[in-house]
């Protein structure tokens, strides 16, 4: 049930927020994690430029024209900021390879909050990179906040109908907004935000236009609220207000603010190492470790049982559901039985895996995946048991997945990741210029502008 109506809207309190914290409020670990997410982040930008639908999303807003103020990553193409942003971010969440807060619903975060960020810089002009991270610190920390604060699930997809607000609280404090015109901007922010998960059930690309949709609103919201149009006040807490609206079944308002300002959320995000949706990745770590423990690249599955908790069976996410021979991408990203049968296969899930499907190992082993449902265990327990031709077989229960804060990925993996997902670019970025955004990136105060990374992104081998 709702958590009490507070006296003043979280809008109010989160405005406040974003307009009296600078760089000096934020602590070492926290600048830390913002430059490791923002490399992550754009990394994926990166390697989703040629990514099913982003073709599309430029011949659409480049035939309308416009202020040429930012440019796109990779591509190159100048359009309005908010066009601009709304190509980069779908770029972003492309390949599933996003940034993740595991606790809020599965919110994707970085890609709206930095696209925006992007653009609006690249219009502004000498956004340095002390600026560039205080902004999209305090954007993670809002859009980890509002979805923390929702425990409900019904089926909204977080990271376009909850990370609006945080690409809106980014760019308002690019823009100098005061507390007044952030909360109005949250309020035209909210007559925008949308999104839904019925985009993965049914293998649609507009999962990665939602993420651009939250983007390009937020760019939207705020220029608006700097000229003076006015949104709702009660943002999250009204009558009408987004969390009853939204998640009328399940929210507490006194999440939002619980540390605010002394804890910043987005410490707590889990950077991906794989291009798939975040639930499947525990799984994925459970086959990789069998496919090591039998030796498995040398010799024949028999059969691959996957026991989960009955709830957990039902979900989803249900390896029963999934499909087996994935025929595009979101389909891939999203099948259990194909990311285990990958994972045991050749011990690993990476871009190419997504771009094509037709591994006859892979495929083979993916056939073979059944599900079963135990009784008796915790929610989310679940194990793969394997048996191979060979008479050997092993079960490996499920842990915390890679990638999480409590098992994080080294600065090391994030930079090959980086390299990875530039080599997989819509075409062959500069070895030199691919070095130089890390550098950038991980060393910000030396980022005196942040158009140069856009501008390091378009550079061709």
């Amino acid at each position: 049930m709702p958590s009490t109506t507070p006296k003043v809207d979280p809008a109010f309190t989160l405005a406040t927020h974003v307009v009296n914290t600078g760089l000096a409020d934020l602590p070492a670990q926290t600048l830390s994690a913002t430059r490791r997410d923002v490399l992550d982040t754009f990394g994926a930008m990166l390697g989703g430029s040629g990514a099913p639908g982003i073709k599309e999303l430029v011949a659409v807003t480049g035939r309308w024209g416009g202020l040429e103020e930012a440019t796109l990553a990779v591509l190159g193409q100048k359009m309005p900021a908010h066009h601009t942003a709304l190509v980069n971010s779908a770029m972003g969440h492309a390949l599933d390879f996003d940034d993740t807060y595991d606790k809020g619903g599965h919110v994707h975060p970085g890609t709206s909050v930095l696209a925006a960020s992007l653009a609006v810089g690249e219009s502004l002009g000498g956004v340095t990179g002390a600026q560039l991270m205080v902004a999209v610190t305090l954007g993670l920390d809002v859009s980890c906040r509002l979805g923390l604060a929702a425990y409900d699930d019904r089926g909204w997809h977080r990271t376009g109908s909850f990370g609006i607000f945080g690409a809106t609280a980014a760019v308002g404090k690019l823009l100098s907004l005061s507390q007044e015109q952030m909360v109005h901007a949250f309020g035209i922010a909210y007559s925008q935000a949308a999104g839904n998960r019925q985009c993965i059930i049914d293998g649609a690309l507009t999962k990665r236009f939602q993420a651009g949709q939250a983007a390009h609103g937020a760019v939207l919201a705020v220029f608006l609220a700097k000229e003076g149009f006015t949104g709702a006040e009660n943002v999250f807490a009204g009558q009408y207000g987004f969390f009853p609206m939204y998640q009328p079944d399940g929210y507490d308002l006194s999440l939002i603010d619980q540390g605010l300002g002394e804890e910043f959320l987005g410490d707590r995000i889990s950077l991906k190492p794989y291009p798939c949706g975040r639930p499947t990745h525990s799984y994925i770590d459970a086959a990789i470790k069998l496919h090591g423990e039998l030796d498995l690249g040398n010799k024949s599955l028999e059969s691959v049982v996957v026991r989960t908790d009955p709830e957990t069976y039902s979900s989803r996410y249900s390896v029963s559901s999934g499909v087996i021979w994935p025929q595009q991408q979101v389909e891939a990203q999203f099948s259990l039985p194909y990311l285990i049968g990958c994972a045991l296969a050749l011990g690993g899930v990476g871009i190419d895996h997504i771009n094509a499907f037709d591994d006859p190992a892979v495929l083979a082993a993916s056939a073979l995946v059944q599900a079963e449902s135990k009784n008796g265990v915790p929610k989310g327990w679940a194990e793969i048991e394997v048996v191979c031709a060979e008479g050997m077989s092993a079960s490996v229960e499920l842990e915390p997945p890679s990638g999480s804060p409590d098992n994080p990925m080294s600065t090391e993996q994030l930079k090959d990741k980086f390299r990875d997902c530039a080599a997989h670019a819509s075409w062959l970025i500069a070895t030199e210029s691919v070095e130089k955004l890390i550098s950038l990136i991980l060393d910000s105060d030396s980022l005196a502008d942040s158009r140069d990374l856009v501008r390091l992104s378009t550079v061709r081998a």
